[in-house]
């Protein structure tokens, strides 16, 4: 999607006119087109020399941020939310949606609207191959959901070392999978693998192998293990305060 700029100045000649609006847009030359509109000469009787009014143009491609924080905005007026996206300066690629009805209809339950509108934006607008992921926040979101993650991961890693079993979680989007994998990375206890597609793809936390503990199964039987149960409906799976339901079902006899 290209955009035109153009602007109007006065110069002494055209080549002037395309040169000062080059420095000013940083531009070069090259990419710009002018065009005289008129001229007015100055001094007494016209003897001070003359100045041309120029239009000077060029055609922008819009930058996929850019072009990402149109998008956004016009879905929130779209759907009538009072609402709008703005980037933030500390993180890269990252908008902010703010506003009155951002907190509740924007974020949604366990953030599937923030997630929704992130992948739509992507799919739309972005290019894979060569750009970076847009990334989409609303009223610390994010924060909030990484501290809520890191937490989940450590206790999925206990419930998954104390059944010797792999636990899957549910699917999540894939800053939410690394923070999982990296939380648990320097953990001797357990590894982690994401399996499954987008939008379903899920990371599954595996017990690690003890070689000082005999008939333990090794990493490979573990991940044979951990496929073999993700394809199962009736598979362990957590999601915040399901881990105690979870263990409950495996454990009956526990109160």
């Amino acid at each position: 999607m290209l955009q035109e700029k153009k602007i109007t100045v006065e110069a002494a000649s055209l080549e002037d006119a395309l040169k000062e609006v080059s420095a000013q847009w940083q531009v070069p030359v090259e990419e710009l087109s002018g065009e005289v509109l008129g001229e007015e000469r100055k001094g007494f009787l016209g003897l001070g020399g003359k100045t041309l009014k120029v239009e000077v143009k060029t055609t922008l491609k819009p930058d996929l941020f850019s072009r990402a924080t149109d998008f956004v905005n016009s879905v929130l007026k779209y759907m009538d939310f009072k609402a709008e996206a703005v980037p933030l300066e500390d993180q890269k690629n990252t908008l902010d949606i703010q506003g009155v009805d951002a907190a509740d209809y924007v974020v949604g339950k366990y953030g599937d609207a923030l997630k929704g509108m992130e992948y739509l934006v992507n799919l739309a607008l972005r290019d894979p191959k060569a750009e970076p992921r847009i990334r989409i926040d609303s009223c610390g979101y994010r924060a909030r959901r990484t501290k809520s993650l890191e937490r989940l991961a450590e206790a999925t890693a206990r419930q998954a070392v104390k059944y010797g079993r792999p636990v899957r979680l549910e699917p999540m989007a894939s800053w939410e999978r690394w923070v999982i994998h990296v939380t648990l990375k320097n953990r001797d206890d357990v590894s982690t693998e994401s399996v499954g597609e987008p939008p379903v793809r899920q990371v599954i936390i595996m017990p690690k192998f003890d070689p000082e503990q005999e008939g333990t199964p090794g990493p490979a039987t573990m991940r044979i293990r951990a496929r073999r149960e993700y394809n199962s409906p009736s598979a362990p799976r957590t999601h915040g305060n399901n881990n105690r339901r979870n263990s409950r079902r495996r454990n009956p006899k526990r109160k």
